[in-house]
């Protein structure tokens, strides 16, 4: 008897057909999973990009934390003089906010190049794209702790003791969380499109001059309200607020957590639309 009519198991067919947008997202979100996932590897790298960039330097990162302690004393007794404030309230207030502006600044700036920079390891090993986001905040925040050391004599000095510091667990997990989608979407758009770098550094120094940085809110005589159309100035504020011992309100609050919330989906959309041709751009 033919064994013709016997049912033969089905061979895998290769589909070449449109992926659907869903799919592509929740191929981005575990993509950012196991990116988090591999948190030995993303410190590792960060930390071997640390080393790689101070080697040979006698002082290491610690020169980033000189030139920081010069820049703040110099932008403190500078503006305090000019302005006519009162150094003891001015300078804990620069240190804190040229501190984090740099961190922000710099992860911003050093996104644009994330996956490019990394290109021999992305051409030679499987691994999460989010990873290469990770390395970059990872080696940020090492240079971060290291000014931090800026912040802390300023405060010793002047006797500024820190309050609520308790509400700094909310702030830095949404601070890294804006991290990672500024590190994904800038890193997409920089891989692709070479001119993005410069367009970035403008839009940065601009924002530092928009910001309150260098200048307090209380300076302005308008609304102050319309300083929450800046997006950085909340999330600026839920920081500096609590350890400086003033208050922070819900609009503030409200507009951080807005701002973080878009930030997210354009990220996760341009991610997850083209986070496979990454290796095609590089």
């Amino acid at each position: 008897m033919s064994n013709n009519n016997q049912i033969l198991p089905k061979e895998p067919i290769l589909d070449l057909g449109p992926v659907k947008f869903s799919q592509n997202i929740k191929l981005a979100v575990l993509d950012i999973l196991e990116g988090f996932m591999k948190w030995r590897l993303n410190c590792k790298l960060g930390w071997t990009d640390i080393k790689l960039r101070y080697r040979g330097s006698i002082l290491g990162p610690f020169w980033i934390t000189i030139i920081m302690g010069s820049k703040i004393a110099t932008i403190g007794f500078l503006y305090a003089y000019l302005l006519h404030i009162n150094i003891h309230e001015y300078l804990p207030y620069v240190s804190l906010s040229v501190v984090l502006w740099t961190f922000i600044s710099t992860l911003t700036i050093d996104s644009c190049t994330i996956f490019t920079n990394s290109e021999k390891l992305i051409l030679s090993t499987r691994l999460p794209y989010s990873v290469y986001a990770w390395r970059s905040i990872i080696s940020n925040f090492l240079i971060l702790i290291h000014n931090l050391l800026v912040i802390l004599i300023v405060f010793c000095i002047l006797k500024v003791v820190p309050y609520t510091l308790y509400l700094l667990i909310p702030s830095g997990i949404l601070w890294t969380l804006d991290s990672l989608a500024i590190c994904l979407l800038i890193g997409i758009l920089g891989t692709r499109f070479k001119d993005v770098p410069p367009i970035i550094a403008s839009i940065m120094q601009a924002l530092f001059f928009i910001t309150p940085i260098i200048w307090k809110i209380n300076f302005i005589h308008f609304n102050k309200n319309y300083m929450l159309l800046d997006p950085l100035y909340p999330l600026f504020e839920i920081v500096r607020a609590p350890i400086l011992g003033e208050y922070v309100s819900s609009s503030i609050w409200f507009a951080a957590i807005v701002y973080s919330l878009i930030l997210w989906v354009t990220a996760i959309f341009i991610f997850s639309k083209t986070r496979f041709r990454i290796p095609y751009w590089i």
